[in-house]
């Protein structure tokens, strides 16, 4: 199999064997190549979150839902009188 590289890639395969981290460019190619796939993997298949990680996901946020509800009711209110003023228009 025949593949081209950048001049940085070449570079750093030759650090990597001068370096004696590999004995020939097969080898560093195959790691690249197997780290890539793991990240690939991992990246796909991601662990599932911790018990811990779950309750502070799902944890109930008093603040929030405090928030909504104020402007759930505000948007009602407006929503009524509106109702209203379209009401008593019609009425005339």
């Amino acid at each position: 199999m025949a593949f081209a590289l950048a001049k940085e890639n070449e570079a750093f395969i030759d650090r990597m064997l001068k370096l004696g981290r590999f004995n020939n460019q097969s080898e560093i190619v195959r790691e690249a190549l197997r780290r890539m796939e793991r990240e690939e993997n991992s990246y796909l298949n991601p662990k599932p979150f911790s018990n811990q990680q779950m309750k502070e996901i799902y944890r109930p946020d008093t603040k929030s839902e405090n928030e909504e509800r104020i402007a759930a009711r505000t948007a009602q209110k407006s929503l009524r009188k509106l109702a209203k003023k379209v009401r008593g228009i019609e009425d005339l």
